[in-house]
């Protein structure tokens, strides 16, 4: 950032434009347990121990049926994830003046630092749940085939929701109560015929223009459904900047879509049931993302870095079923 650079004309000071992704749903998916120890175990109890019906009769004078539980360790290796930037002391001299651009050098560096480590936050989660193997299916998920994007009469969404629904209630005893669905199967979802009668047919408008994610979940029965819109780039900044193919975060496969049906727990804590669960690694102080500064004098500037030391591991595969390719087979 050379704001020297920029001191050309007179910019307007109230108006600025900056890109980044507006909402990230990776929090929402996964509960967080925060914690001090950065390698342990997480202890599942198996399911066929506790579905087994072995309570039989005791005669008089006789032993109960016994019977036990198996626990299996789930270990987790939290690892740091950390950004920096720096901010010169010629830019926060010049951004005070009054022809700059209306820059906040410290600030700016800050909200750049901590924006990093949430879309790798976000691309992380994306990635387990593309990654495990659900309900009995291979990773990748099952194959829509792309009968979630067509308007009429051959669209499965909703009986392939349902279906998989049963799916996890007959697999753990536990009804899914939140989908997560890429922006684009959302968008798609909005003008399918079913779907707009339906909403119709409860009372709501079915103009496609007003949608929303709720009406979409209430119709499913289910607590929340999660439009995933992150994007990003892989591509190496060039001198112009503007050069970049765009990745939607929340695609299986490139334009063709994923949904990501799950049980999500009002709570965590002891015997409670969770596809997955984010690892949070407390800092010294008991903060849970650290911010730091330095002074490089020779360089005439600051630095500032934005950390946070995080695992993310499938707790529950059973909880969760994954659909891949539903625009585009």
């Amino acid at each position: 950032m050379d704001v020297r650079g920029q001191l050309v004309t007179g910019p307007l000071q109230d108006v600025s434009i900056a890109y980044k992704n507006r909402d990230y749903i990776g929090d929402r998916i996964f509960p967080i347990i925060d914690t001090s120890d950065p390698k342990m175990n997480i202890y599942e109890y198996l399911r066929a121990d506790w579905y087994r019906d072995e309570a039989q009769i005791r005669g008089r004078g006789g032993r109960a049926q016994r019977g036990t539980f198996k626990l299996n360790p789930i270990p987790y290796n939290t690892k740091e994830y950390a950004f920096a930037s720096e901010v010169a002391d010629e830019d926060r001299r010049f951004a005070a003046s009054r022809m700059s651009p209306p820059l906040q050098p410290d600030q700016d560096a800050i909200e750049l630092c901590a924006d990093k480590i949430d879309l790798s936050k976000e691309r992380r989660v994306a990635a387990l749940i593309k990654a495990t193997a659900w309900c009995g299916q291979s990773a990748q998920g099952e194959d829509a085939e792309g009968l979630w994007a067509p308007p009429g009469a051959t669209n499965t969404f909703m009986t392939d929701v349902e279906a998989r629904k049963e799916t996890i209630r007959g697999a753990t005893g536990f009804k899914p109560n939140v989908l997560v669905i890429d922006a684009g199967t959302f968008a798609k979802l909005k003008m399918v015929d079913e779907i707009l009668e339906r909403i119709k047919y409860s009372g709501g408008e079915a103009d496609p223009a007003k949608i929303t994610a709720r009406m979409l979940a209430a119709l499913l029965e289910l607590d929340e459904l999660l439009v995933g819109g992150g994007i990003y780039i892989e591509d190496k900044e060039t001198k112009a900047g503007a050069e970049f193919t765009v990745k939607n975060i929340w695609d299986n496969t490139a334009t063709k879509g994923m949904a990501f049906l799950f049980h999500r727990p009002a709570r965590i804590g002891i015997k409670v049931p969770m596809p997955g669960v984010q690892i949070r690694l407390k800092y010294e102080a008991g903060q849970i993302r650290r911010t730091s500064t330095w002074r490089e004098e020779a360089e005439h500037q600051d630095v500032y870095e934005v950390a946070e030391e995080t695992d993310i591991i499938a707790t529950g595969a059973y909880l969760g079923f994954m659909w891949k390719d539903p625009l585009l087979t």
